[in-house]
């Protein structure tokens, strides 16, 4: 299934983003070039890149439907939802 229909799919499910808390809700562009869509728990949605801070800590990786955030303790991964 391509990311999009992932999405789309998802987008009609209920439960599947927890919505307090931080969510991944898309993510695209190019290997060299990686961007992430996040929603915020106060519903804010934010478009962001590599490097850039988001809740208070900095992505260190965007994948294909994941990004990784730079903890005290190491990395937190968050996922697209499965859909």
């Amino acid at each position: 299934m391509s990311e999009n229909k992932t999405v789309a799919t998802a987008a009609t499910q209920k439960n599947e983003i927890q919505l307090d808390r931080l969510a991944l809700i898309g993510t695209f562009g190019t290997d060299a070039e990686r961007h992430a869509l996040v929603r915020h728990s106060s519903g804010r949605i934010e478009k962001v890149t590599m490097g850039e801070k988001v809740a208070g800590r900095r992505i260190v990786a965007i994948g294909n439907g994941e990004m990784f955030l730079q903890t005290g303790s190491g990395t937190r991964k968050l996922e697209m939802p499965s859909g």
